[in-house]
């Protein structure tokens, strides 16, 4: 059984707003969908918030997306000018979401996503209601960026199949591919899973082996289980 939570207005009722209040005891489906990419889209209400599963893994949970959450909360804002954010990898609109909601940023926005019924869902479910304005492509990440001509004054790759990182995102061309996407003294943030030992071996050779030939500047931070890899350390406390 899934939940309609809007009412046709698109306001919430008294029995909406109580199905939110009992998602912070039990976690309640929502919808479940399929596409050419994820046969078992999956989104959920916990918390709050609208989370995102597929392939056993959770793709976006509004502000409680901790690797990215943990990064912001550690970035030196008042240094720093972003007024622009590439999403490399949309999700349900996580990294958006908490900008706008949480850190109250005047940001503007474009997302990448491969995934149309992705797209639909984040529009759905978070983009649309909390009328986060922003510019969505359609497209792969790893082609995207060889030919997009935008400029950012910070980009975030949230690019996973499952629990990988396509190996298009992996390679030194990719990673020179976002640096020229960089405003000058822009900053990439960069997603990758390391709570086993295997990931952990992984990252750390594509930070010696990759990362910091691009950045050199840069490094990895701690966020539970996740390390974000990020252009410069010293623009976090």
């Amino acid at each position: 059984m899934f939940l309609n939570l809007r009412s046709p207005t698109g306001h919430l009722s008294n029995y909406e707003t109580f199905k939110r209040w009992l998602s912070y005891l039990v976690e309640l489906p929502v919808t479940r969908r399929s596409s050419e990419y994820n046969p078992d889209l999956k989104v959920a209400l916990y918390r709050g918030r609208f989370k995102l599963i597929t392939h056993g893994a959770i793709y976006s949970f509004g502000d409680l997306y901790s690797n990215f959450r943990k990064s912001f909360e550690r970035l030196r804002w008042e240094d720093q000018k972003i007024e622009s954010c590439l999403i490399l990898g949309l999700g349900l609109g996580s990294i958006p979401d908490m900008l706008v909601t949480r850190f109250k940023k005047k940001i503007r926005f474009a997302a990448v996503d491969i995934d149309e019924v992705v797209i639909q869902l984040a529009m759905e479910y978070v983009l649309r209601p909390k009328k986060i304005d922003i510019e969505i492509h359609t497209a792969d990440a790893s082609a995207f960026i060889q030919w997009h001509h935008g400029r950012y004054d910070m980009i975030c790759s949230d690019v996973f199949v499952g629990d990988r990182i396509p190996s298009g995102l992996q390679t030194e061309e990719a990673l020179w591919c976002m640096k020229e996407m960089l405003r000058p003294n822009g900053l990439l943030l960069y997603n990758r899973l390391s709570r086993f030992d295997p990931d952990i071996d992984a990252s750390l050779k594509f930070r010696d082996e990759v990362f910091l030939k691009v950045f050199p500047e840069g490094g990895y931070i701690d966020v539970d289980g996740n390390w974000m890899f990020v252009s410069r350390l010293s623009a976090f406390k």
